[in-house]
């Protein structure tokens, strides 16, 4: 990488096809940036990983020739990377000793390396998790969801029983279920009735998530980068497959731009600064009142459709930050419209 002192230096750890990856690194070098972009599933064939303080301390990693100064980094994205890539002729059990070290060893080597992380693994384990979120939320003062967790059938029943209003079934993590052979398969918020409760034994089978279903003006996703937000207002209202999932329709039915009421804009700021998080996919439902119902924050969202379909600078902001050089400090929000 470069030696000058100004020049930015970005990691960027994710899967070898991610396009959302690729303007981001556009932008960086347009800005002068050094980047390596590297996946884990490399090591350890091909990636390396050293830090020793033998004769002055040594934080590197090293892929295909090019070493990188863990210390000289501006700042690392943490986006979608796959899991370790280990010698086959190693037995299962030899496998998970490898892993369960290169888990300990990398994690540790990383969570040394001090400069901006969008985001950093570890936190974004705990900020995915649903049920934390929606208590947070609560404590900061946002409306939510009355929301059931269980996997007692009986609860759910009662539930179903007791509401005067329909009730929706919601996964916890993004509903994608991988059969062999076979495309992911999605599972979207669904409006469940009486129905439930002939298969409600199933719930058994792990924790679900039931809400009651929310009347609905429009929704709001809003990608936040660092102190910048940019509030997209889905009018899913207007089409019948996205009325309960906007998810349901790949031509999304945008509104026109609405900038989030400075309430709304404040209690998300906390939010985001619990959960200790610089890049965030935030989402409501408006009410016909006009209320803002969080539903639910993830640190991992995708941002491309709306740059595409937007022309927002979704990209050159990722790159601002990441090529800023100093760990991120949260601050005044500016709203970006389309």
């Amino acid at each position: 990488m470069s030696d000058s002192p100004s020049t930015p230096r970005v990691l960027i750890l994710t899967q070898e096809f991610d396009p959302t990856v690729d303007p981001v690194v556009k932008s960086l070098k347009a800005r002068g940036a050094d980047v390596v972009r590297v996946d884990l599933s490399y090591f350890p064939q091909t990636l390396t990983f050293t830090t020793s303080d033998f004769d002055g301390e040594r934080r590197s990693l090293l892929h295909r020739g090019r070493r990188v100064d863990l210390d000289s980094l501006s700042g690392v994205w943490y986006r979608r990377p796959t899991a370790f890539a280990f010698d086959p002729a190693m037995s299962e059990a030899e496998q998970q000793f490898a892993r369960n070290e290169a888990l300990h060893g990398i994690g540790g080597v990383m969570r040394a390396t001090d400069c901006l992380w969008i985001n950093r693994p570890e936190v974004d384990a705990v900020a995915e998790l649903k049920p934390y979120q929606l208590q947070l939320a609560k404590r900061l003062g946002f409306r939510t969801p009355r929301t059931l967790l269980t996997n007692d059938p009986q609860e759910v029943a009662a539930l179903v029983k007791s509401v005067d209003g329909p009730i929706v079934y919601k996964a916890l993590t993004g509903g994608v279920i991988h059969y062999p052979g076979g495309f992911p398969a999605g599972l979207f918020t669904t409006v469940v009735g009486d129905e439930v409760l002939e298969h409600a034994d199933r719930v058994r089978h792990t924790m679900c998530m039931f809400q009651e279903y929310v009347d609905k003006a429009y929704e709001v996703r809003l990608t936040v980068i660092g102190n910048t937000y940019f509030p997209v207002v889905i009018d899913s209202q207007a089409m019948p497959t996205t009325t309960v999932d906007w998810r349901g329709e790949n031509q999304l039915p945008y509104g026109p731009y609405r900038p989030l009421p400075d309430d709304v804009v404040a209690r998300t700021q906390r939010l985001l600064a619990e959960l200790d998080i610089v890049y965030a996919a935030v989402d409501f439902i408006v009410t016909p009142s006009g209320e803002h119902v969080f539903l639910e924050v993830n640190p991992g969202g995708q941002f491309m459709w709306m740059q595409h379909d937007l022309a927002l600078p979704l990209s050159e902001a990722v790159a601002d930050l990441l090529a800023a050089g100093e760990p991120f400090r949260r601050g005044p929000v500016t709203q970006v419209g389309y």
